[in-house]
Protein backbone atom coordinates (compact mmCIF):
# COMPACT_ATOMS: atom_id res chain seq x y z
CA UNK A 1 0.00 0.00 0.00
CA UNK A 2 0.76 3.35 0.19
CA UNK A 3 4.53 4.49 -0.06
CA UNK A 4 5.70 0.82 -1.04
CA UNK A 5 5.23 0.54 -4.81
CA UNK A 6 8.96 0.21 -6.41
CA UNK A 7 8.21 0.90 -9.59
CA UNK A 8 10.37 3.43 -11.43
CA UNK A 9 12.67 3.75 -8.55
CA UNK A 10 16.11 3.64 -10.44
CA UNK A 11 14.89 6.73 -12.34
CA UNK A 12 13.87 8.28 -9.55
CA UNK A 13 17.19 7.43 -7.70
CA UNK A 14 19.68 8.31 -10.57
CA UNK A 15 18.06 11.92 -10.61
CA UNK A 16 16.49 11.82 -14.40
CA UNK A 17 12.90 11.98 -13.05
CA UNK A 18 11.24 14.58 -10.49
CA UNK A 19 10.89 11.51 -7.21
CA UNK A 20 6.80 11.12 -6.70
CA UNK A 21 6.84 11.20 -2.55
CA UNK A 22 5.85 7.91 -1.64
CA UNK A 23 8.71 6.01 -3.81
CA UNK A 24 10.88 7.55 -1.47
CA UNK A 25 11.25 5.01 1.11
CA UNK A 26 11.71 1.99 -0.58
CA UNK A 27 15.51 0.26 0.12
CA UNK A 28 15.13 -0.08 3.73
CA UNK A 29 12.09 -2.11 5.45
CA UNK A 30 12.50 -3.95 8.18
CA UNK A 31 11.88 -7.85 9.03
CA UNK A 32 8.26 -8.73 10.35
CA UNK A 33 8.21 -10.66 13.59
CA UNK A 34 6.98 -14.28 14.03
CA UNK A 35 3.19 -14.79 12.79
CA UNK A 36 1.23 -14.71 16.24
CA UNK A 37 -2.52 -15.93 16.89
CA UNK A 38 -5.18 -13.51 15.92
CA UNK A 39 -9.18 -14.20 17.26
CA UNK A 40 -11.99 -11.90 16.94
CA UNK A 41 -11.27 -8.02 18.48
CA UNK A 42 -13.98 -6.19 20.44
CA UNK A 43 -13.68 -2.57 22.56
CA UNK A 44 -16.00 -0.78 24.50
CA UNK A 45 -17.08 1.09 21.56
CA UNK A 46 -17.25 -0.81 18.37
CA UNK A 47 -20.80 -1.00 18.29
CA UNK A 48 -20.81 3.02 17.96
CA UNK A 49 -17.50 3.33 15.99
CA UNK A 50 -19.43 3.57 12.45
CA UNK A 51 -21.07 6.49 13.14
CA UNK A 52 -18.17 7.94 15.21
CA UNK A 53 -16.39 7.48 12.02
CA UNK A 54 -19.70 8.92 9.85
CA UNK A 55 -20.11 11.77 12.01
CA UNK A 56 -16.26 13.01 11.48
CA UNK A 57 -16.24 12.92 8.06
CA UNK A 58 -19.61 14.59 7.99
CA UNK A 59 -18.24 17.39 9.97
CA UNK A 60 -21.00 16.36 12.95
CA UNK A 61 -18.82 17.22 15.96
CA UNK A 62 -17.84 13.43 16.71
CA UNK A 63 -17.74 12.23 20.52
CA UNK A 64 -14.26 12.13 19.90
CA UNK A 65 -11.00 11.46 17.20
CA UNK A 66 -11.57 8.27 15.33
CA UNK A 67 -8.28 6.08 14.65
CA UNK A 68 -7.77 4.31 11.83
CA UNK A 69 -5.39 1.10 11.86
CA UNK A 70 -3.58 -0.38 8.44
CA UNK A 71 -1.56 -3.33 9.87
CA UNK A 72 -4.42 -5.02 11.24
CA UNK A 73 -3.63 -8.72 11.63
CA UNK A 74 -5.92 -10.55 9.09
CA UNK A 75 -6.46 -7.88 6.65
CA UNK A 76 -2.87 -6.66 6.15
CA UNK A 77 -0.74 -8.30 3.80
CA UNK A 78 1.61 -6.28 2.79
CA UNK A 79 0.73 -5.90 -1.12
CA UNK A 80 0.52 -9.90 -1.41
CA UNK A 81 4.19 -10.15 0.43
CA UNK A 82 2.58 -11.51 3.60
CA UNK A 83 0.32 -14.05 5.21
CA UNK A 84 -2.37 -11.61 6.53
CA UNK A 85 -1.58 -13.13 10.12
CA UNK A 86 2.08 -12.50 9.87
CA UNK A 87 1.53 -8.68 11.54
CA UNK A 88 3.73 -6.97 13.36
CA UNK A 89 3.34 -8.38 16.92
CA UNK A 90 3.25 -5.84 18.62
CA UNK A 91 0.52 -4.13 17.10
CA UNK A 92 -1.84 -6.85 19.15
CA UNK A 93 -2.24 -4.40 21.78
CA UNK A 94 -3.90 -1.61 19.38
CA UNK A 95 -7.26 -3.17 19.95
CA UNK A 96 -8.93 0.24 20.66
CA UNK A 97 -9.38 1.91 17.58
CA UNK A 98 -12.44 2.61 15.03
CA UNK A 99 -12.10 1.78 11.36
CA UNK A 100 -9.92 -0.59 9.13
CA UNK A 101 -7.87 0.16 6.00
CA UNK A 102 -8.35 -2.79 4.14
CA UNK A 103 -6.26 -2.45 0.55
CA UNK A 104 -7.09 -4.28 -2.69
CA UNK A 105 -3.84 -4.55 -4.77
CA UNK A 106 -3.65 -7.21 -7.41
CA UNK A 107 -3.77 -10.84 -7.23
CA UNK A 108 -1.15 -13.03 -9.04
CA UNK A 109 -0.46 -15.84 -10.78
CA UNK A 110 2.93 -17.28 -9.93
CA UNK A 111 5.74 -17.61 -11.97
CA UNK A 112 8.69 -19.42 -10.07
CA UNK A 113 11.83 -17.89 -8.69
CA UNK A 114 14.77 -15.54 -10.21
CA UNK A 115 18.48 -16.54 -10.05
CA UNK A 116 18.92 -15.41 -6.72
CA UNK A 117 15.80 -16.77 -5.21
CA UNK A 118 13.26 -13.76 -5.78
CA UNK A 119 9.73 -14.39 -6.34
CA UNK A 120 8.26 -13.59 -9.52
CA UNK A 121 4.60 -12.96 -10.05
CA UNK A 122 2.55 -11.91 -12.72
CA UNK A 123 -0.42 -9.43 -11.69
CA UNK A 124 -4.07 -9.10 -13.55
CA UNK A 125 -2.54 -6.88 -15.79
CA UNK A 126 0.11 -8.91 -17.18
CA UNK A 127 2.79 -6.81 -15.45
CA UNK A 128 5.51 -8.82 -14.34
CA UNK A 129 7.02 -8.50 -10.76
CA UNK A 130 10.08 -9.21 -8.65
CA UNK A 131 9.41 -9.70 -4.97
CA UNK A 132 12.85 -9.69 -3.35
CA UNK A 133 13.82 -12.52 -1.07
CA UNK A 134 15.66 -10.54 0.96
CA UNK A 135 13.04 -7.81 1.56
CA UNK A 136 14.64 -4.07 0.82
CA UNK A 137 11.48 -3.34 -1.08
CA UNK A 138 8.54 -4.82 -1.22
CA UNK A 139 7.97 -5.34 -5.16
CA UNK A 140 9.35 -3.84 -8.24
CA UNK A 141 7.98 -4.32 -12.11
CA UNK A 142 10.51 -6.16 -14.29
CA UNK A 143 7.86 -6.04 -17.32
CA UNK A 144 5.70 -3.57 -18.56
CA UNK A 145 2.85 -4.98 -20.62
CA UNK A 146 2.31 -1.33 -22.99
CA UNK A 147 6.04 -0.05 -22.59
CA UNK A 148 6.34 -0.58 -26.88
CA UNK A 149 2.63 1.14 -27.31
CA UNK A 150 2.81 -0.93 -30.55
CA UNK A 151 1.90 -4.04 -28.03
CA UNK A 152 -1.96 -2.07 -27.46
CA UNK A 153 -3.83 -4.13 -30.02
CA UNK A 154 -2.81 -7.30 -28.51
CA UNK A 155 -3.38 -6.11 -24.88
CA UNK A 156 -6.65 -7.37 -23.11
CA UNK A 157 -7.78 -5.60 -19.93
CA UNK A 158 -8.21 -8.30 -17.51
CA UNK A 159 -11.75 -10.09 -15.93
CA UNK A 160 -12.94 -8.23 -12.74
CA UNK A 161 -14.09 -12.45 -11.89
CA UNK A 162 -10.53 -12.74 -11.52
CA UNK A 163 -10.38 -11.05 -7.84
CA UNK A 164 -13.93 -12.54 -6.66
CA UNK A 165 -11.93 -15.63 -4.72
CA UNK A 166 -9.85 -13.01 -3.00
CA UNK A 167 -13.10 -10.66 -2.17
CA UNK A 168 -14.60 -14.08 -0.83
CA UNK A 169 -11.49 -14.29 1.67
CA UNK A 170 -11.18 -10.94 2.84
CA UNK A 171 -15.14 -10.60 3.77
CA UNK A 172 -14.57 -13.65 5.87
CA UNK A 173 -11.75 -11.83 7.56
CA UNK A 174 -13.63 -8.50 7.98
CA UNK A 175 -16.30 -10.87 10.04
CA UNK A 176 -13.25 -10.74 12.63
CA UNK A 177 -13.67 -7.04 13.50
CA UNK A 178 -17.86 -6.53 13.79
CA UNK A 179 -19.14 -3.06 14.52
CA UNK A 180 -15.75 -1.65 12.89
CA UNK A 181 -15.83 1.33 9.83
CA UNK A 182 -14.24 -0.44 6.42
CA UNK A 183 -12.21 1.45 4.04
CA UNK A 184 -11.84 0.06 1.17
CA UNK A 185 -8.58 0.69 -0.98
CA UNK A 186 -7.80 0.24 -4.16
CA UNK A 187 -3.72 0.53 -4.04
CA UNK A 188 -2.35 0.91 -6.80
CA UNK A 189 -4.83 3.20 -8.05
CA UNK A 190 -5.15 4.26 -11.56
CA UNK A 191 -2.29 6.31 -12.12
CA UNK A 192 -0.04 3.70 -10.67
CA UNK A 193 -2.24 1.18 -12.49
CA UNK A 194 -0.94 2.87 -15.79
CA UNK A 195 2.69 3.32 -14.38
CA UNK A 196 3.18 0.02 -14.38
CA UNK A 197 1.86 -0.98 -17.95
CA UNK A 198 3.64 1.95 -19.98
CA UNK A 199 6.58 2.70 -17.75
CA UNK A 200 7.00 5.76 -16.05
CA UNK A 201 8.84 7.77 -18.74
CA UNK A 202 6.64 6.60 -21.22
CA UNK A 203 3.61 7.97 -19.18
CA UNK A 204 4.98 10.92 -18.43
CA UNK A 205 5.35 11.99 -21.95
CA UNK A 206 2.08 10.35 -22.62
CA UNK A 207 0.67 13.36 -20.15
CA UNK A 208 1.77 15.88 -22.42
CA UNK A 209 2.18 14.36 -26.29
CA UNK A 210 -0.44 11.66 -26.48
CA UNK A 211 -3.73 12.07 -24.18
CA UNK A 212 -5.29 9.74 -26.39
CA UNK A 213 -3.13 6.86 -24.95
CA UNK A 214 -3.58 8.17 -21.58
CA UNK A 215 -7.73 8.50 -21.79
CA UNK A 216 -7.60 4.76 -23.34
CA UNK A 217 -5.11 3.22 -20.80
CA UNK A 218 -7.19 5.27 -17.75
CA UNK A 219 -10.28 4.14 -18.80
CA UNK A 220 -9.52 0.45 -19.32
CA UNK A 221 -8.32 0.55 -16.50
CA UNK A 222 -11.56 2.32 -14.24
CA UNK A 223 -13.39 0.12 -15.69
CA UNK A 224 -11.93 -2.81 -13.99
CA UNK A 225 -11.84 -1.07 -10.75
CA UNK A 226 -15.29 -0.04 -10.91
CA UNK A 227 -16.32 -3.44 -10.52
CA UNK A 228 -13.64 -3.69 -7.59
CA UNK A 229 -15.44 -0.93 -5.93
CA UNK A 230 -18.78 -2.76 -6.27
CA UNK A 231 -16.66 -5.92 -4.81
CA UNK A 232 -15.95 -4.10 -1.71
CA UNK A 233 -19.28 -2.95 -0.92
CA UNK A 234 -20.43 -6.42 -1.18
CA UNK A 235 -17.52 -7.12 1.18
CA UNK A 236 -18.66 -4.79 3.87
CA UNK A 237 -17.32 -1.60 2.97
CA UNK A 238 -18.06 1.59 3.92
CA UNK A 239 -15.99 3.97 1.77
CA UNK A 240 -13.53 3.09 -1.25
CA UNK A 241 -10.09 5.03 -1.46
CA UNK A 242 -8.33 4.41 -4.65
CA UNK A 243 -4.26 5.78 -3.80
CA UNK A 244 -2.75 7.69 -6.60
CA UNK A 245 -0.20 9.43 -7.55
CA UNK A 246 0.29 13.34 -8.68
CA UNK A 247 2.84 15.17 -6.23
CA UNK A 248 6.67 15.39 -5.88
CA UNK A 249 8.39 16.58 -2.49
CA UNK A 250 8.00 20.51 -3.30
CA UNK A 251 5.29 20.37 -6.56
CA UNK A 252 2.85 18.31 -8.45
CA UNK A 253 4.84 16.74 -11.47
CA UNK A 254 2.28 18.45 -14.15
CA UNK A 255 0.72 22.04 -13.78
CA UNK A 256 -2.41 22.01 -11.70
CA UNK A 257 -3.81 23.72 -15.30
CA UNK A 258 -3.67 20.42 -16.95
CA UNK A 259 -4.53 18.11 -13.91
CA UNK A 260 -7.95 20.51 -13.98
CA UNK A 261 -8.19 20.36 -18.03
CA UNK A 262 -7.41 16.72 -18.14
CA UNK A 263 -7.91 14.75 -14.90
CA UNK A 264 -10.71 16.72 -12.88
CA UNK A 265 -13.26 15.63 -15.07
CA UNK A 266 -11.88 12.01 -15.03
CA UNK A 267 -12.22 12.00 -10.90
CA UNK A 268 -15.31 13.53 -10.59
CA UNK A 269 -16.65 10.63 -12.57
CA UNK A 270 -14.75 8.06 -10.25
CA UNK A 271 -16.60 10.07 -7.41
CA UNK A 272 -19.97 9.72 -8.94
CA UNK A 273 -19.77 6.10 -9.28
CA UNK A 274 -18.38 5.60 -5.74
CA UNK A 275 -21.37 7.91 -4.18
CA UNK A 276 -23.89 6.24 -6.65
CA UNK A 277 -22.69 2.84 -4.84
CA UNK A 278 -23.80 4.46 -1.65
CA UNK A 279 -20.14 4.70 -0.31
CA UNK A 280 -17.80 7.58 1.10
CA UNK A 281 -15.12 8.32 -1.91
CA UNK A 282 -11.70 8.56 -0.53
CA UNK A 283 -8.26 9.32 -2.29
CA UNK A 284 -4.39 8.34 -0.86
CA UNK A 285 -2.48 11.20 -2.15
CA UNK A 286 0.95 12.15 -1.09
CA UNK A 287 3.58 15.14 -2.14
CA UNK A 288 2.67 18.49 -2.66
CA UNK A 289 -0.54 18.59 -4.32
CA UNK A 290 -2.09 21.52 -2.03
CA UNK A 291 -3.19 23.06 -5.28
CA UNK A 292 -5.87 20.79 -6.10
CA UNK A 293 -7.55 20.01 -2.80
CA UNK A 294 -10.06 22.69 -3.28
CA UNK A 295 -10.47 20.76 -7.11
CA UNK A 296 -11.20 17.84 -5.38
CA UNK A 297 -13.76 18.31 -2.73
CA UNK A 298 -15.43 20.41 -4.97
CA UNK A 299 -16.08 17.16 -7.54
CA UNK A 300 -16.84 14.76 -4.30
CA UNK A 301 -14.19 13.74 -2.37
CA UNK A 302 -15.22 12.73 1.19
CA UNK A 303 -11.71 12.11 2.45
CA UNK A 304 -8.36 12.85 1.86
CA UNK A 305 -6.03 10.18 3.32
CA UNK A 306 -2.78 11.91 4.04
CA UNK A 307 0.50 10.57 5.37
CA UNK A 308 2.94 13.88 5.08
CA UNK A 309 1.04 17.08 6.89
CA UNK A 310 4.22 18.71 8.01
CA UNK A 311 5.30 18.61 4.36
CA UNK A 312 1.91 20.88 3.43
CA UNK A 313 1.22 22.01 6.27
CA UNK A 314 -1.51 21.58 8.98
CA UNK A 315 -3.00 24.68 8.53
CA UNK A 316 -3.20 24.40 4.88
CA UNK A 317 -4.82 21.25 5.56
CA UNK A 318 -7.29 22.39 7.83
CA UNK A 319 -8.23 25.12 5.20
CA UNK A 320 -8.22 23.10 2.14
CA UNK A 321 -11.96 22.83 0.47
CA UNK A 322 -13.09 25.49 1.96
CA UNK A 323 -12.44 24.12 5.66
CA UNK A 324 -15.10 21.56 4.53
CA UNK A 325 -12.84 18.21 3.19
CA UNK A 326 -12.28 15.58 5.73
CA UNK A 327 -8.75 15.23 6.59
CA UNK A 328 -7.53 11.68 7.56
CA UNK A 329 -3.56 11.43 8.47
CA UNK A 330 -0.93 10.16 10.21
CA UNK A 331 2.22 11.64 12.02
CA UNK A 332 4.31 13.04 8.84
CA UNK A 333 6.09 9.77 7.68
CA UNK A 334 9.03 11.15 6.95
CA UNK A 335 9.58 14.14 8.43
CA UNK A 336 8.11 13.22 11.79
CA UNK A 337 7.86 9.44 12.71
CA UNK A 338 11.51 8.28 11.58
CA UNK A 339 13.30 10.71 13.56
CA UNK A 340 11.79 12.54 16.08
CA UNK A 341 11.55 11.51 19.51
CA UNK A 342 8.32 10.02 20.89
CA UNK A 343 6.95 12.99 22.94
CA UNK A 344 7.11 15.08 19.71
CA UNK A 345 5.31 12.63 18.12
CA UNK A 346 2.42 12.94 20.92
CA UNK A 347 2.63 16.51 20.73
CA UNK A 348 2.31 16.31 16.65
CA UNK A 349 -0.93 13.96 17.38
CA UNK A 350 -2.33 16.21 19.48
CA UNK A 351 -1.64 19.54 17.06
CA UNK A 352 -3.25 17.09 13.84
CA UNK A 353 -6.14 16.57 16.19
CA UNK A 354 -6.73 19.96 17.69
CA UNK A 355 -6.78 21.74 14.17
CA UNK A 356 -7.93 19.18 12.15
CA UNK A 357 -10.89 18.27 14.09
CA UNK A 358 -11.96 19.74 17.09
CA UNK A 359 -11.37 23.63 15.49
CA UNK A 360 -13.66 22.04 12.66
CA UNK A 361 -16.37 20.47 14.47
CA UNK A 362 -14.80 17.03 13.21
CA UNK A 363 -13.69 16.32 9.90
CA UNK A 364 -10.39 14.82 11.06
CA UNK A 365 -9.27 10.73 11.36
CA UNK A 366 -5.69 9.58 12.84
CA UNK A 367 -3.93 7.35 11.24
CA UNK A 368 -1.61 4.61 12.29
CA UNK A 369 0.41 2.82 10.02
CA UNK A 370 4.35 1.15 10.21
CA UNK A 371 4.77 -0.50 7.04
CA UNK A 372 7.91 -2.88 8.34
CA UNK A 373 9.99 0.28 7.80
CA UNK A 374 13.16 0.77 9.50
CA UNK A 375 12.54 4.17 8.87
CA UNK A 376 9.14 4.03 11.28
CA UNK A 377 10.38 3.16 14.93
CA UNK A 378 7.60 0.97 17.02
CA UNK A 379 8.37 3.39 19.42
CA UNK A 380 7.02 6.19 17.37
CA UNK A 381 4.16 4.31 15.85
CA UNK A 382 2.57 3.53 19.64
CA UNK A 383 3.27 6.68 20.70
CA UNK A 384 1.72 8.25 17.34
CA UNK A 385 -1.36 6.17 18.69
CA UNK A 386 -1.47 7.44 21.93
CA UNK A 387 -0.98 10.77 20.75
CA UNK A 388 -4.38 10.29 18.75
CA UNK A 389 -6.16 8.77 21.81
CA UNK A 390 -5.51 11.14 24.57
CA UNK A 391 -6.18 14.05 22.46
CA UNK A 392 -8.74 12.97 20.47
CA UNK A 393 -10.80 12.10 24.03
CA UNK A 394 -9.73 15.09 25.65
CA UNK A 395 -12.11 17.63 24.15
CA UNK A 396 -14.92 15.69 25.27
CA UNK A 397 -13.53 14.61 28.65
CA UNK A 398 -13.45 10.94 27.93
CA UNK A 399 -10.14 9.33 29.82
CA UNK A 400 -6.76 9.46 28.48
CA UNK A 401 -6.18 5.54 28.85
CA UNK A 402 -5.82 3.09 25.83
Amino acid sequence: MLGRHRRGFEALSSGQHPAPSRWIYLASIGKTAPCVPVGPWYNTRAVSSIEVVKKAIEFRNPEYVPVELVEVPGIWDDYGALPRDQVTAEFLPLQDFDAIQAIYSWVFDEEGKSPRGDRLRRDEWGCLQRVPVGGEYTYLVIEEPLKNWDSVSRYRFPEPGRADAWFEEIRRSLERYPGKFINGFIDPGVTLVALNLRGYEELLIDYYQNMDRVRYLFDGIWEYQKEIVRRWKKAGAHAVSLYEEWGTQDRMYVSPAWWREHMKPFYKRVFDFIHREGLYAGMGIDGFILEILDDLKEIGLDILDNRQPVLLGIDNLARAGGGRLCIKASNDMQLSLPARSPEEIEREAAELCEKLGAARGGGFMGLVFRWERIQLPLENVLASYRGFRKAGRRKVGRSDAG
